[in-house]
């Protein structure tokens, strides 16, 4: 079952924002500024080709859960976790940097001391689902 992140108005805001922002000052700093081959190259990776792809991450961020693993995908990074190591599930708001596009997050412990968050848009429907499909999980609220 495959569950997109849920993603918050500000951070949205933010994001595309600061990306196509940073976008329209490089390509107006190549197109109408005169440089050098290396300083146009300095301005594609930085202000064009970094941004295009925190765009990409942001458009391809989702949660699959199949009957064995949670698979999180985020533009071309793709993180799998075997659904017997999780050992617990709960909702947070944690800041901290993680493949999720909201503060409304799920907090998932799997094998000893490794930890993710992630931010389904329906958060209640997901836990409850992964509760029935691990062995090992204890919900907290």
């Amino acid at each position: 079952m495959k569950y997109p992140s849920k993603v918050d108005l500000w951070l949205a805001i933010l994001i595309w924002g600061s990306m196509l922002g940073t976008i329209g000052i490089g390509l107006y700093a190549i197109f109408y500024e005169s440089s050098s081959f290396w300083e146009v190259m300095f301005l594609l990776l930085s202000c064009v080709l970094f941004p295009m792809f925190m765009l990409w991450v942001c458009f391809t961020t989702y949660y699959l859960l199949s009957d064995t693993h949670l698979i999180i995908r985020y533009g071309p990074f793709k993180k799998t976790i075997p659904l017997d190591s999780i050992t617990s599930v709960k909702k947070m708001s944690n800041p901290i940097s993680s493949p999720a596009l909201s503060l409304k997050r799920i907090e998932i412990l799997y094998d000893r001391y490794d930890m993710v968050l992630i931010s389904p848009k329906d958060r209640d429907e997901f836990i409850m689902v992964l509760s029935d499909r691990c062995i090992n999980i204890k919900k907290a609220r």
